[in-house]
């Protein structure tokens, strides 16, 4: 009966000072700010890595660019895109997932770059 006694007050004091740690581990965070929160300057974070590079600072800034024109079907629509750098893909499939495809835009250059078409009955 005595080791029980002894263990449960041994546990005791460890959940004590476990609780006593995490306490002081969180006003470490509070009373030391990040430097760059400190300039007040924003900081853009990618929402995907950008190959070739290994920081933000490297990647290049895209200003006000204006309008692109990409030719649509009457039966078409964009299902989705993505931006990665200075370029833009677009999926474009018309209205029963025939004539799917992806457009590489440049949005620094402001044109096409390419298209792929992915067609089904190839397979």
């Amino acid at each position: 009966m005595r080791v029980v006694k002894a263990l449960v007050a041994f546990m005791g004091i460890l959940i004590v000072v476990g609780i006593g740690l995490v306490v002081y581990g969180l006003s470490l965070d509070k009373n030391n700010p990040d430097a760059v929160t400190e300039t007040g300057e924003p900081t853009a974070t990618p929402s995907v890595p950008v190959a070739g590079t290994t920081s933000v600072a490297q990647q290049e800034s895209l200003g006000v660019f204006g309008d692109i024109t990409i030719d649509l079907g009457d039966d078409e629509r964009l299902v989705g895109y993505s931006i990665d750098g200075t370029q833009a893909t677009l999926h474009i499939e018309g209205r029963h997932g025939e004539g799917t495809r992806l457009v590489i835009v440049s949005l620094a250059e402001k044109k096409v770059l390419g298209r792929i078409i992915l067609d089904q009955g190839a397979q």
